[in-house]
């Protein structure tokens, strides 16, 4: 039995990362017996010609919500060639009966055992689903040697705006991925719907495989992608002080929650190598964060910024606007603890109802779907369903760009001051719009005028 599993998409914004998902379905096949391979659309790789090389028994493909008609569209040259078609990832879980109109079978959950007993047990149709793995130790770690690392450990230098903002421009980069599940309910997130405990990798596999990484492929710099790498300090302690140990000397980055994190555990994570820390900050706005479920606050918020100022790690985030019943002046706090905070990287999202969270469900009990809607527009930017009718699209995309702005001129040491001021000739619109950032926050101009000195007199014989 010979299996095909696809990543498929066109859009490079999406290919930042490995498709970890898919490298952990082909190890887990493989260390049962099964044939198999990975086909990668986004990183460049022809889908009917690979399948046309490898005459795959079945193909797998993954779903994620904004690329969900790439999947479809993958799906329908698959079946075209006579191959039985199986369907996972968080979209074709949560909208199961859309997806079995373009696939032979779908699967809920978690795939690595649904997909062997499909293979197994001759499974041909309809929709599976199989109890979620406790031990995730046994589960090998994903097969990397079946995807494009080569793309992949290049995503810096390929995707330079990305999350990886603690990478430099040129260092070889890889994702890992070390628990599954999330213990909180934001209702913006699809681990409501999943409805499974988290579970962890044990400390010893996870410096192993961060070893093999180093080794097989010569990076510098990883990050963990999995939710919340900070909720279990017990094992992160342990995580880290492994890598001491064993002189890893790898830099890396991972998400955590503000109320998840302390002094001890930050200098840890510091001389293990953590340069960067993503926070889901979402909202400057105590009213929406409540309304979004977060169960942290505005306070614990700056606090988390401060504490990573003070120990010399990055502290990177991102902002939801346009949630549920927000207020223009909801907003202009968000803005407005964005300007004032020190923080030099923000990732800013229009509130996006995906399948299978909250949000989707009180869009459709407030009416707010629209008629028709393509899946690619829910990509945080170009939702079609607007949750705050009360504030019109125009007036956030301008408020974002007068932040985006903001973060581009704030970097500290990471941006060239002298091509900043080209920019701006270059597009003297948005000359007002720094103009009154500036004014807003004294303290800015006096780092920008530090830095523009030094550049000047760097450039002096």
């Amino acid at each position: 039995m010979k299996v095909a599993l696809i990543n498929p998409g066109t859009d490079q914004k999406y290919a930042v990362q490995e498709p970890l998902n898919l490298g952990f379905l082909a190890s887990f096949l493989q260390a049962n017996g099964v044939d198999v391979i990975i086909i990668d659309e986004l990183a460049g790789q022809d889908i009917a010609r690979e399948l046309e090389l490898y005459k795959p028994d079945i193909a797998g493909l993954t779903a994620t919500t904004p690329l969900a008609d790439d999947a479809y569209r993958a799906a329908g040259i698959c079946r075209e060639m006579g191959i039985l078609t199986v369907m996972g990832g968080v979209h074709a879980g949560v909208m199961p009966d859309e997806a079995l109109k373009h696939v032979n079978v779908v699967v809920k959950g978690e795939g690595e055992t649904a997909l062997f007993d499909i293979i197994r047990d001759d499974i041909c149709g309809g929709i599976i689903s199989r109890p979620y793995i406790k031990d995730i130790d046994s589960i090998p770690p994903p097969a990397r040697h079946l995807l494009q690392m080569d793309f992949y450990v290049r995503s810096k230098s390929r995707t330079p705006h990305s999350y990886l903002y603690f990478v430099p421009t040129e260092a070889k980069t890889a994702s890992v991925l070390t628990s599954r599940g999330c213990p909180y309910s934001c209702i913006y997130c699809h681990n409501t719907w999943r409805g499974t405990p988290t579970r962890y990798n044990s400390p010893e596999r996870v410096v192993s495989e961060i070893a093999d990484i180093k080794k097989d492929y010569g990076v510098e710099t990883i990050f963990f992608i999995e939710d919340n790498l900070f909720v279990n300090k017990k094992r992160l302690r342990a995580i880290c002080e492994l890598m001491i140990d064993n002189n890893l000397n790898v830099l890396w980055g991972g998400n955590s929650r503000v109320d998840n994190i302390d002094p001890e555990i930050l200098a840890l994570a510091k001389k293990a190598g953590c340069r960067q820390i993503t926070f889901g900050f979402e909202s400057g706005s105590q009213r929406v964060l409540d309304i979004l479920k977060k169960k942290t606050t505005v306070l614990q918020n700056k606090q988390a910024i401060e504490l990573c100022n003070e120990v010399g790690i990055i502290p990177q985030g991102t902002f939801i606007v346009g949630s549920p019943m927000e207020t223009l002046e909801d907003v202009r706090l968000t803005m407005k603890f964005i300007e004032e905070s020190n923080i030099e990287s923000a990732g800013i999202c229009i509130a996006t109802p995906y399948p299978g969270t909250q949000l989707w469900d009180w869009a459709k009990e407030n009416n707010l779907m629209p008629e028709t809607y393509a899946w690619r527009d829910f990509d945080y930017l170009n939702t079609p369903i607007n949750l705050s009718p009360a504030i019109p699209k125009k007036e956030l995309m301008a408020l974002i760009e007068k932040v985006n702005i903001l973060l581009a001129i704030r970097q500290k040491g990471r941006v060239n001051v002298l091509s900043a001021i080209k920019d701006i000739v270059r597009e003297p619109s948005k000359v007002f719009t720094i103009l009154e950032s500036l004014i807003r926050n004294p303290r800015l101009v006096i780092n920008l005028t530090k830095r523009f000195i030094a550049q000047v007199f760097s450039r002096l014989p």
